[in-house]
């Protein structure tokens, strides 16, 4: 189910007498529908859905996420220059997770025929297989793409029914189906949190990872080089960040909460680097399994927040 933007979420402060200078992102962002015909620009569009956190026997919550997090947006300064921000509404999970995806995977596409640059909400981390489903139908079904996941966890498990622990696995066999090659790079991956089966299976499937205790600056040298190679003769780049990838007193509300976690200043060095040499590869950007049932002080919707401030700024003209 498709539900269109709130406005009200966006509020913030006025500076009338600095005029354009002194303008924020609520009084910039603009409200669209699908099919989303408008000038191209960044595009928030919210996967409001728990179905997968559920069945995976997670803490649910992650379905007031999305509009959570875009309430935090309204009240950053405005740098963009001549960039447009969309409130593009929210997909809504209401009985069929399956249903659900596929209208994100629809929404995505057009947003992406259409040239805008979309950053998905979620939800849980089921949301991948429904971004990476959603650029894949914009490209043609024929376009190898470069997946890179900050996460605690490779999401590789197999199952019957789809959960949030399932989908790169559903990606690879689209891959796989489509004659493509899967192309899968992880970060922060917590090696208490994987089972000797999942390094199998990543090792199985050629996934690159660097565990969490490595996310370090001293070692940022050394992630550029290993990210480099992974995304040589690589023309499109989808880029998905799962909130349990930081560490619990950053982001303290998810399902699975890092007893260690890594910080935000690599996240957005590791980003910054992608930006600055892969800018126009760079295609989508999903956010997954923040829940504000479990923030203190809106702790992790800040930070979160202030990390999409960060990815907009990188990715605008």
């Amino acid at each position: 189910m498709y539900k269109k933007a709130d406005k009200s979420l966006w509020t913030g402060r006025v500076d009338a007498e600095d005029g354009e200078l002194g303008k924020r992102w609520h009084e910039k962002i603009e409200f669209i529908e699908y099919p989303y015909q408008s000038e191209a620009g960044i595009a928030f569009l919210g996967f409001a859905c728990d179905e997968g956190v559920r069945r995976n026997k997670g803490r649910v919550g992650a379905a007031a996420g999305p509009d959570a997090i875009k309430s935090s947006l309204g009240k950053f300064a405005w740098h963009l220059k001549d960039s447009k921000i969309y409130d593009c509404g929210n997909v809504v999970c209401e009985q069929s997770l399956e249903e659900a995806r596929s209208e994100l995977s629809k929404h995505i596409s057009q947003l992406i025929n259409n040239k805008h640059f979309p950053i998905v909400l979620g939800g849980g981390h089921e949301v991948a297989y429904a971004s990476f489903v959603g650029l894949d139908d914009a490209l043609g079904n024929n376009k190898d793409i470069a997946v890179i996941n900050f996460d605690a966890h490779f999401d590789l498990r197999e199952s019957k029914t789809p959960n949030s622990g399932t989908g790169f696995a559903q990606i690879a066999k689209r891959c796989q189906n489509n004659g493509t090659e899967f192309s899968y790079f992880c970060l922060g991956i917590a090696q208490h949190a994987n089972t000797q089966a999942l390094f199998k299976k990543a090792d199985e499937l050629n996934v690159e990872y660097v565990f969490d205790y490595e996310m370090r600056e001293r070692n940022l040298e050394a992630i550029e080089t290993k990210l480099s190679k992974f995304l040589e003769k690589k023309e499109h780049i989808y880029i998905s960040i799962d909130a349990d990838v930081f560490s619990a007193h950053l982001i303290p509300a998810v399902s699975a909460p890092a007893a260690r976690g890594i910080g935000l200043e690599i996240v957005e060095d590791v980003l910054g680097f992608l930006f600055e040499n892969y800018k126009d590869s760079v295609r989508l950007v999903d956010f997954a399994e923040f829940n504000p049932k479990y923030d203190l002080n809106r702790n992790g919707q800040n930070t979160l927040a202030r990390l999409i401030y960060f990815i907009s700024n990188n990715k605008s003209p």
